[in-house]
């Protein structure tokens, strides 16, 4: 399954690179030092979270664009869990304006049963972590 959130930075693409570049890994929202971080969604605005494994790649240019990778992993019982492979890609839209898009890609687990639940509920779950980690990285790499 596809996911996929995008949100405008006004800062120029020079400086959001170079915020990324510089403060790599501390835009990641509340990653430790043990590449721990928690992902998920607001439910009726209480947060709703799930402690993954994060890794990160480093920042790769190719012109004005640039991509990280990033892959997290649910710790605890993982077979209940997708894994999520995705990217992080910062491309110019105006001259004082940057696009964030987090995008990934997962498998529901659980076979056939969890296509199921991915499709009645988890889908949305999947989505909103990923917007609510676009914004929060665009937040901070707003500063």
């Amino acid at each position: 399954m596809h996911v996929q959130h995008s949100v405008h930075i006004n800062r120029p693409i020079e400086e959001s690179t170079s915020a990324l570049a510089e403060a790599a890994p501390a835009w990641f929202p509340r990653l430790n030092a043990r590449s721990r971080a928690s992902v998920g969604v607001k439910v009726a605005g209480i947060p709703v979270r799930k402690r993954v494994t994060v890794t990160l790649g480093e920042p790769a240019r190719a012109g004005d664009w640039t991509n990280v990778s990033v892959t997290w992993k649910a710790t605890g019982p993982e077979m209940f869990f997708p894994v999520m492979n995705g990217r992080i890609e910062l491309i110019p839209v105006e001259k004082d304006v940057t696009r964030l898009t987090v995008s990934g890609m997962y498998e529901p687990p659980l076979g056939a049963l969890g296509e199921r639940l991915d499709k009645a509920l988890m889908h949305n779950v999947a989505e909103g972590t990923v917007k609510d980690l676009a914004e929060s990285i665009a937040k901070k790499l707003s500063r």
